[in-house]
């Protein structure tokens, strides 16, 4: 769901707070990532960790070019990926939906469906040069105090690659609603924090439906805690895994697809 940035070396990764654990320290390790572009961690609205936001989505009505994105660059309309895996668009968009509320349900972040595909925050579509399974681009704009915000999001499926609703064990079908919550958790400004353990892991993970502590406490970092909320969006699983850790339920990493590399950056 968003991996490698082609000819693009990699962005850092910020774990945030000095003295934390990184992803080889189980025990203390936080399960979750800050995407650091341009040297600093970015979300919507405000640079102000813990503010609230209301973030608009919409879904690519054409053949759209947007210039200087190093991931979907140029997007179709999502059905040229879901409709030849025989999935209809009142299920495809429920699963989105049901993507965006896992979010809504972690911290205080909201996101409203929008017709306005050119205005809209959030961008979903199929990509129009297939590769790896999903992508995201996040672009910056000026924000207060000399610090940038996230000015827009694309997030693009593979159209070659098939796809499901719901879990079957089979990894190298990746489920809809699991892809795109990961690719939302970038669109929103986190990045990968380990090869699993967390929905934001970057190998796509059947053993677990729903976000983990890591990515609840990374969305409330950035946009507050949800009051509420509760600790596993989904089903309980297993401790977070250490880099070096491949667990037999986890299959190919997002953007990549059929390669054992760990991926890029999801985001520009």
């Amino acid at each position: 769901m968003e991996g490698v940035l082609r000819g693009v070396s990699l962005i850092a990764i910020a774990i945030l707070c000095t003295g934390l654990a990184q992803a080889g320290e189980p025990r203390t390790f936080l399960g979750f990532r800050l995407l650091d572009l341009e040297n600093q961690s970015v979300k919507w609205r405000t640079p102000l960790f813990g503010e609230s936001a209301q973030v608009t989505y919409a879904f690519a009505t054409r053949d759209t070019t947007t210039a200087g994105a190093r991931n979907c660059g140029r997007m179709l309309p999502p059905s040229a990926a879901y409709v030849p895996s025989r999935i209809t668009e009142a299920q495809f968009r429920h699963e989105v939906a049901a993507a965006f509320r896992m979010w809504e349900a972690a911290a205080n972040i909201g996101f409203r469906e929008t017709a306005d595909a050119e205005r809209a925050d959030i961008l979903i579509g199929a990509q129009a040069e297939p590769i790896g399974r999903a992508f995201t681009n996040v672009a910056l704009k000026a924000g207060d105090a000399g610090k940038k915000v996230i000015g827009r999001s694309l997030i693009c499926l593979n159209p070659r690659q098939p796809w499901k609703i719901g879990f079957n064990g089979d990894l190298k079908v990746y489920d809809l609603r699991y892809t795109l919550a990961h690719e939302i958790g970038h669109a929103i400004g986190l990045d990968h924090p380990s090869p699993s353990g967390q929905l934001m892991s970057y190998r796509y993970d059947e053993g677990q439906p729903g976000l983990q502590p890591g990515d609840i406490k990374g969305a409330a970092l950035l946009y507050g805690p949800k009051p509420g909320a509760k600790r596993f969006a989904g089903r309980a699983a297993p401790e977070a895994a250490s880099d070096g850790d491949h667990r037999k339920d986890a299959g190919w990493p997002f953007g990549i697809g059929n390669n054992d590399e760990p991926p890029r950056s999801p985001a520009r």
